[in-house]
């Protein structure tokens, strides 16, 4: 009767590392597929992406209207009848009294060239403006796409070791439930082994759902490619772009491209602002049909703009525009110091990351498997318990964990810092 209990207590323990280490996971992997690389993810990405599609029009519209900005204004056609008797015995006809007339003409307004040449350089600017924010629209969504991408590929890996703690418990298991059955070791150590599986198999579930969200994100920009296996990642110890020449040429820094063209266009703003105190001239030419008896006229006017007061409209127009170039001139220096300080965090992140990552290659990991072998050593020959070897396993799994979290960590700062141009080089 003793004997008959371990044995159902064995039994029941040895199932426990078969449940929950499969996840149902609505993008499973097709067979046969091809890895993913990274490269391809950035160009499957961009080739899908409303939110580039959308600047691409912004910018394929600013450039539709540069020819057309410096070119003068459509002219106007005047039709009517000049002189029209209103009363009388000839009342509302055109065609019996001298002075009145049908009249036909055009009309067309001639600004000044200055004028005209500022608008085709403003709307460059427009033009240059959409063109930085498509370049910097680019950049961001690479930065998005590595991202996420690095994201589920370091989730992956950092369900390795849960998985192997499981497996290793298992063995373990087995090896004390045979002791159990054959009455050599108590049922403490079975139940504090089978606690221990328990708890690494919510390990493993709590990671599925890390990977399931981090593909969820993954797909945002890949759709369907989603379910394909992610292929190795990319080196993450070299820059397409080094920092150092990146901070050595903030002005490339797309964001802050963005913030040079804003201030360039507010400078032509008050180019054209002061541009409205000369004057802008209109010819107008007109013929006048009168009646059988009358001859025909033609006429020729000349008008010009009289800007007058100009303290009371265009000087203030003028300083407007001078107050928003000196505001967008701030900013361009704002965001200048924080491009700087971003380049420079990033950059401390990815080389303490590097540091960690070989502490944990040449002594946490070593460690770690180390002591573990020492307590299965002193368990196995009577001189250590269990608690000492799970916690020992314990130890080890997270010293592994925290080895792929750093990985991860240095992913990040790399991918921030190497896309943060836009290019087309492989990472």
């Amino acid at each position: 009767m003793v004997s008959a209990l371990p044995r159902r207590l064995a039994r029941s323990l040895v199932c426990f590392c078969s449940i929950g280490l499969t996840p149902a996971a609505p993008f499973a992997h097709a067979a046969g597929t091809d890895p993913l690389p990274l490269a391809e993810a950035l160009k499957i990405g961009e080739k899908s992406s409303p939110r580039l599609a959308a600047q691409g029009a912004a910018l394929a519209a600013a450039r539709e209207l540069v020819p057309r900005a410096g070119e003068l204004p459509d002219p106007k056609l005047r039709i009517g009848v000049e002189n029209l008797p209103v009363n009388g015995a000839d009342r509302l006809r055109y065609d019996t009294d001298f002075m009145t007339m049908r009249r036909i003409g055009l009309v067309q307004d001639f600004p000044n060239g200055e004028k005209r040449k500022l608008r085709g350089e403003r709307a460059a600017r427009e033009r240059d403006v959409e063109a930085s924010n498509l370049a910097a629209q680019r950049a961001g969504i690479q930065r998005e796409i590595a991202l996420a991408w690095l994201e589920l590929y370091f989730a992956q890996q950092a369900r390795t070791p849960l998985v192997e703690l499981v497996g290793e418990l298992q063995l373990q298991l087995d090896t004390v439930s045979a002791a159990i059955a054959a009455g050599r070791q108590n049922t403490a150590d079975a139940l504090a082994l089978r606690g221990a599986g328990v708890a690494a198999q919510d390990r493993v579930i709590e990671q599925d759902r890390s990977i399931e969200r981090a593909r969820y994100s993954l797909a945002v920009w890949l759709r369907d490619d989603v379910s394909r296996p992610l292929a190795g990642p990319p080196d993450t110890t070299r820059f397409d772009h080094p920092p150092t020449a990146l901070l050595a040429n903030l002005h490339e820094h797309p964001d802050q491209r963005v913030y040079i063209e804003r201030e360039a266009l507010a400078r032509t703003d008050v180019a054209l602002a002061a541009n409205s105190k000369k004057s802008d001239w209109s010819l107008e030419v007109l013929y006048g049909q009168r009646g059988p008896a009358f001859d025909n006229m033609i006429s020729v006017m000349v008008s010009f703009d009289l800007p007058w007061q100009a303290e009371k409209r265009q000087d203030r127009d003028l300083a407007a525009k001078r107050l928003l170039a000196d505001q967008a001139q701030a900013q361009v220096e704002e965001a200048r110091r924080m491009h700087e300080a971003e380049l420079r965090g990033l950059y401390a992140d990815w080389q303490t990351a590097g540091v960690r990552m070989e502490r944990f290659e040449k002594l946490l990991l070593p460690l770690a498997r180390e002591r573990v072998a020492a307590a299965l050593a002193a368990y196995r020959g009577g001189r250590g318990d269990l608690a000492m070897v799970l916690e020992a396993r314990r130890s080890e799994a997270e010293a592994r964990l925290a080895s792929v979290q750093v990985q991860l960590e240095r992913a990040r700062a790399w991918a921030k810092l190497n896309f943060l141009l836009p290019h087309e080089g492989q990472p």
